[in-house]
């Protein structure tokens, strides 16, 4: 798991197997069964990153079904939440989807910190 570090997103969080799975039903048994807990924890901390819970979005990037394209793909799920501080969006600007560069008024360092802090409490 890792916190992006140029983020356009005020919460991105990132979750891949350490070794290199193409999608999900290439996962073993083994590695589907550890899911479960690992997403409560990450689910659990982003709940409590906030006074409220924020809302969230999740999807898992992975390769079509016709790898032969896509050897180098790897299986990993983003989170990502739209608010900076309790019940307060981030708002992408116009010129920001025009140019393709966005500033994310939240510190990555400090939410990935947090989120630690979330984690081990």
């Amino acid at each position: 798991m890792w916190a992006e570090y140029a983020a356009v997103h005020p919460v991105t969080i990132r979750l891949a197997p350490i070794n290199r799975v193409a999608d999900l039903p290439s996962l073993t048994a083994e590695l589907r069964q550890s899911l479960a807990p690992v997403l409560h924890e990450v689910f659990s901390a982003l709940d409590n990153l906030f006074d409220d819970v924020p809302p969230y979005m999740m999807w898992w990037n992975q390769a079509p079904r016709s790898h032969a394209e896509w050897p180098d793909a790897w299986l990993n799920m983003e989170i990502i939440s739209p608010w900076r501080a309790n019940g307060v969006p981030r708002y992408i600007a116009g010129v920001e989807v025009a140019t393709g560069e966005y500033f994310n008024p939240v510190d990555p360092a400090d939410v990935a910190r947090r989120l630690r802090d979330a984690m081990s409490s």
